[in-house]
């Protein structure tokens, strides 16, 4: 799209923009612009915008970023549940005093 206050480019400048842009002059600048097209960039449409670097490429980043720090707190949360599991394990398989009375006065002497 071309600014409003521009006007088309002489027959000299036409090859002033690469890959298909659009060349106008605006009076109050002196050398030509360039309206690029789409996955173009630069003064004059010369850099090829790669797809893989657009909003794309930041949504998947953002997606992979998302997906590990899920996994890291449900590696988190694992293992504090093993934690609580084996304390609980260990204070059930510790024998109480009443029962060392229990299996003492039990014992019969030889």
């Amino acid at each position: 799209m071309m600014a409003e206050h521009g006007i088309p480019c002489t027959v000299s400048e036409a090859n002033f923009c690469m890959n298909g842009g659009t060349c106008f002059i605006i009076p109050t600048v002196s050398t030509p612009t360039c309206v690029c097209k789409a996955n173009f960039e630069g003064s004059r449409c010369e850099h090829y915008q790669l797809s893989s670097f657009s909003r794309d490429s930041e949504e998947k980043g953002m997606i992979a970023a998302v997906v590990i720090i899920v996994l890291l707190i449900l590696v988190l949360l694992g293992v504090v549940i093993y934690y609580i599991c084996k304390i609980k394990r260990n204070g059930q398989s510790q024998p109480k005093p009443e029962e060392y009375q229990t299996v003492k006065s039990s014992i019969q002497p030889v």
